[in-house]
Parts: C-alpha cells; sequence; structure tokens
C-alpha cells in the first residue's frame, strides 16, 4: 500500500486567450477608431485592464455602426 499524500496535487494550467476573440474596428466610426487608438497606447504600456476595458466598450458602444 502507498504512503498517503500529504501536500495537494499541482495546479491546471489553463491557456491564455487575450487575442483570439479582440473586435476590430469598423471603418468610419470614430468611437471604434478612438477605442482602438487608447488600446493600443495600453497595450504597449503593458496596462491590459485598460485593453480588456476597451474591447468590452468597443463590442458595446451604442452609435456609428448600422
Amino acid at each position: 500500500m502507498s504512503e498517503p499524500r500529504t501536500y495537494p496535487s499541482a495546479p491546471v494550467e489553463l491557456p491564455l486567450q487575450q487575442t483570439a476573440l479582440e473586435p476590430t474596428p469598423v471603418d468610419g466610426c470614430a468611437g471604434c477608431a478612438e477605442l482602438a487608438n487608447v488600446r493600443d497606447r495600453a497595450r504597449a504600456g503593458g496596462d491590459m485592464t485598460t485593453v480588456s476595458d476597451c474591447n468590452v466598450y468597443m463590442r458595446r458602444h451604442p452609435e456609428g455602426h448600422q
């Protein structure tokens, strides 16, 4: 019989899929263009929270798309 373990098993590593579902700006939409610029600057500075926020705002902003 084996000895019982007194420690937890190794953690599960999940893949990080940040850019897989990133929205693209719609041509002619000033809101999308500004959000894309802010997102690019935030990514260059390592601010992934702002990158995520810009992605959400770009998906949900109300005007400019028909």
